[in-house]
């Protein structure tokens, strides 16, 4: 198996292309992962996560309307391409079980980017409109969205009429359910506003724990907008295990368990050279 990441082009420089590999070893699984994809008039130029945010449509639906756009802070785009990369090798390596045959995978972070606009995409190629921006909140569910407490912010998600009608009455307001302006999630879509400066003054005048307490007790899906350390220190992320020590390292493992256990961390990176002995023929 061969996975690179260098620009189009390098490696057949080298002699080492997906053809002339595959060629020699009919067996092997071959991977790109580019830029801009294998073909197309973008596909020589380098790209990184930032700039694909950008050039793929991903930042033109981040942050509120009227203010300048935002990205992803973390490296959301490589390591999405990383796990498409991954389910790439795996289908090629289950087909070669049956072929005897490998194949060539390609994928890029600017196919990743497209991935993750499907919904936006097809709805723009459904409808023609351009998607605006809602910061926390969503275009097709209303509430849905992060709202000001009086000692921070809480995430509150009335994904349907029926979470809609509990969430009123857990706040108080029972009447805003039967008002015929929100009525129904239609309905508080084309009046989103409205509802909105509402559900603002009323979450500003309690803390993030009373407004938890309710909505919780109402079975509306809410949370507070956690801080890294928060997140760290959290008795859920304590439960599942996933902050692990290796050295003198804490690190994130893996978010997945085989029958209820975490694969441990291994081993820490190598040094340069490190593993040179166990992969290349040295003269004696």
């Amino acid at each position: 198996m061969l996975i690179h990441n260098l620009k189009s082009g390098t490696l057949d420089r080298y002699g080492l292309s997906a053809a002339a590999l595959t060629a020699e070893k009919p067996s092997l699984v071959y991977c790109n992962i580019g830029a801009f994809g294998a073909t197309g008039p973008l596909r020589d130029r380098p790209g990184y996560d930032p700039m694909m945010q950008a050039y793929g449509g991903l930042m033109s639906l981040l942050g509120e309307d009227g203010r300048p756009p935002v990205r992803v802070t973390v490296s959301i785009i490589d390591m999405a391409t990383a796990m498409w990369a991954v389910i790439g090798i795996l289908a090629a390596l289950q087909e070669r079980r049956h072929t005897g045959r490998g194949g060539v995978v390609d994928t890029s972070l600017y196919e990743t980017t497209l991935a993750w606009m499907t919904l936006p995409i097809s709805a723009y190629l459904a409808n023609g409109e351009v998607p605006k921006r809602y910061g926390s909140g969503v275009e097709q569910i209303v509430p849905y969205q992060a709202f000001a407490a009086a000692d921070g912010h809480i995430m509150v998600a009335a994904g349907n009429d029926n979470l809609f009608r509990r969430l009123c009455t857990a706040i108080g307001r029972p009447g805003l359910a039967e008002d015929p302006r929100f009525r129904t999630n239609s309905d508080r879509v084309v009046n989103r506003a409205a509802l909105i400066v509402i559900l603002s003054d009323l979450f500003a005048a309690e803390p993030i724990a009373v407004w938890a307490a309710r909505l919780d007790a109402a079975g509306i899906p809410n949370g507070p907008i956690q801080t890294v350390d928060q997140v760290v220190a959290d008795a859920q992320t304590a439960a599942l295990g996933i902050i692990q020590r290796l050295g003198s390292l804490s690190l994130v493992g893996l978010p997945l368990s085989f029958d209820g256990a975490r694969p441990p961390l291994a081993k820490l990176a190598p040094q340069l050279g490190e593993n040179d002995p166990e992969i290349v023929d040295r003269p004696g």
